[in-house]
């Protein structure tokens, strides 16, 4: 298996082993909770995986040190990185969110 191959499944299992537990935990169906907690990695994926400076955050932090040290510092664009980890973060929600829509439309049908 190649390593971009390993590091797409190592998330996914990491994804699925975490919703499993809370799902277990919570005592809530896995695929119920799927979508959520795939929206959840997603997000948080998102927010590591980019870089530049377009948040608030960003702005504040830049202005501070600007009226601090005196130096012009410029804004870096903003630019989001396809990495193996955000695509299985993607993946993740879009199976979960096929699961959610199917539970929701009794295709699935709720636990007897």
């Amino acid at each position: 298996m190649k390593k971009t191959q390993l590091v797409f499944v190592i998330p996914l299992l990491i994804e699925a082993g975490l919703t499993y537990a809370c799902s277990s935990f919570l005592s809530i169906r896995f695929i119920a909770l799927m979508f959520f907690s795939g929206l959840l990695f997603s997000v948080l994926t998102f927010w590591f995986s980019s870089s530049g400076s377009n948040s608030a955050h960003s702005h504040y932090k830049t202005h501070s040190m600007r009226l601090m040290s005196g130096a012009n510092i410029e804004h870096n664009p903003f630019r989001l990185r396809w990495t193996a980890y955000f695509l299985a973060s993607l993946s993740f929600t879009g199976v979960g969110l096929i699961f959610f829509i199917l539970l929701l439309t009794d295709v699935i049908p709720p636990v007897s």
